[in-house]
């Protein structure tokens, strides 16, 4: 029999596309794979149509109280004991039949004692999956350990891990994290290895834009919510991280994540981060940008 591969889903009021998703996910054509659900406090009919692929077999359901999305996936992630390989999922996008297939072929001839993740490409869709926004592939930048502390290069929907990553992802106090995807970025861009395949496996379905929204709208709408309430992931993953490897890991990687630690503002940090001499984004308008909010406090 094939490897297992555990496929976790964290819902909220996703009535109106759970079905297509979890449908795209039983009609992999890799064979053996389990769908985990957890629940993160809908109040919508997303709970009754979870319930109607329980009872057919089809999934394994819990239900809990709303502890948002990062949290969530991570609960679900420690409950997911048994397996090879484990995968995120959103509740609204479409699978494409091999993408579980691919990521298992490439898994299968590494080295399984290191942390391992698997991304592929994707393609951007309007609501309706009717228009294509957009492909989102592999960078044509070096992606490390640095570079991951302010820019997720992994998104959570188009990676599969390993029992190793997941080990590393689990060494950890769920409630201290916000964003799952994220955190396994910074483990995996210092610990391990990862695969980028170009091959668009997934429709990411795209709610927050219309067909008349450009990239520069989007763009400030980040930069707005930063500038408002700061990044809570880039802060989250950081003090986990120097708080979980400082004592064993006394290099400069840990220095680096330190200076994006700390609820308070501190000037020296800011400095650091601001006029350090090596690139944090790849382009200049983004490094611009990112190199501000550091300054003044929001990065």
């Amino acid at each position: 029999m094939e490897e297992l591969v555990n496929v976790l889903i964290s819902t909220y009021n996703g009535e109106k596309y759970i079905k297509d998703q979890i449908d795209s996910i039983l009609g992999q054509t890799y064979p053996n794979i389990r769908i985990y659900v957890r629940d993160d406090g809908s109040s919508d009919n997303t709970c009754n149509i979870l319930k109607e692929y329980e009872k057919a077999g089809k999934i394994v359901l819990f239900r809990g109280d709303n502890v948002k999305w990062g949290k969530s996936f991570l609960t679900l992630l420690k409950k997911a004991e048994t397996g090879s390989y484990w995968a995120f999922s959103d509740q609204d996008d479409v699978w494409l039949p091999d993408k579980i297939k691919w990521a298992v072929e490439w898994m299968k001839k590494q080295d399984q004692t290191k942390p391992l993740l698997f991304h592929s490409s994707y393609k951007l869709m309007s609501a309706d999956m009717e228009n294509e926004l957009g492909i989102c592939t592999a960078p044509k930048y070096k992606f490390d350990f640095r570079r991951s502390l302010t820019d997720c290069l992994y998104q959570g929907f188009s990676i599969v891990i390993n029992g190793e990553c997941r080990r590393l992802m689990l060494d950890c106090e769920i409630n201290n994290l916000t964003s799952h995807d994220w955190w396994a970025c910074l483990l995996i861009t210092k610990f391990g290895e990862s695969y980028y395949d170009k091959r668009i496996a997934s429709l990411h379905r795209r709610l927050d834009i219309s067909m008349s929204s450009s990239k520069l709208s989007s763009k400030f709408k980040w930069l707005w919510k930063t500038l408002s309430t700061g990044n809570s992931d880039i802060r989250s993953c950081a003090q986990e991280f120097v708080r979980i490897y400082s004592p064993v890991c006394n290099d400069h990687d840990i220095e680096i994540a330190s200076w994006f630690c700390g609820e308070k503002y501190s000037l020296l940090k800011s400095i650091k981060k601001a006029f350090y001499p090596k690139r944090w984004r790849p382009n200049i308008s983004s490094e611009l940008v990112i190199r501000f909010l550091m300054l003044i406090g929001k990065i």
